[in-house]
């Protein structure tokens, strides 16, 4: 008896492996137009038309940075930063930023310089954070949970398909 249940644990193990891994390999194949409320997929889908529950998309990311869609003229990344981590200091020569807080709370720092953030806000869920091309920026999660963001950047800033697992992979800011 228990070496058929240590089998069928054995079977329903390298079962569920392999659907995983199929899985996974399905996402890279998903077009815009297949995506649906059930199901969500995590890749860039630019520049095909797209709808999504952005909230929904936003909630369940759990990579530092998932660029969702790259067009010609925008992008739209998707954001989970840890407690007391940070997007990290930085500054867009040419793009505007649009931030929407979908959860968590942090304080938002902005100015001229790198050395000069005067502008200091507390943010939360709701919240929405504009950054003019040019400001030194930089968001730092002061909760206690992840912080989750979803971005508009435009133009684009991240190449096509981004995805950065921690900060740390983040290589082109820092």
């Amino acid at each position: 008896m228990k070496r058929t249940l240590l089998s069928s644990l054995a079977i329903i193990a390298i079962v569920s492996i392999s659907l995983t891994s199929c899985s996974k390999e399905a996402a890279k194949d998903v077009k815009a137009e297949d995506v649906n409320k059930e199901e969500l997929v995590f890749k860039d889908f630019g520049p095909e038309p797209l709808v999504i529950d952005i909230e929904d998309y936003t909630l369940s990311n759990e990579n530092f940075r998932t660029t969702i869609w790259t067009g010609s003229k925008i992008q739209m990344t998707l954001m989970s930063i840890p407690v007391g981590g940070d997007i990290g200091l930085e500054q867009h020569i040419g793009i505007d930023q649009f931030l929407r807080i979908e959860d968590g709370k942090g304080k938002v720092y902005m100015g001229d310089t790198e050395t000069n953030l005067d502008f200091v806000r507390d943010v939360e869920d709701d919240f929405v954070v504009l950054v003019p091309s040019g400001k030194w920026h930089n968001i730092i999660n002061t909760g206690d949970k992840p912080l989750k963001i979803y971005s508009i950047y435009g133009p684009a800033e991240h190449p096509h398909g981004t995805v950065h697992k921690t900060q740390a992979d983040d290589t082109d800011h820092h």
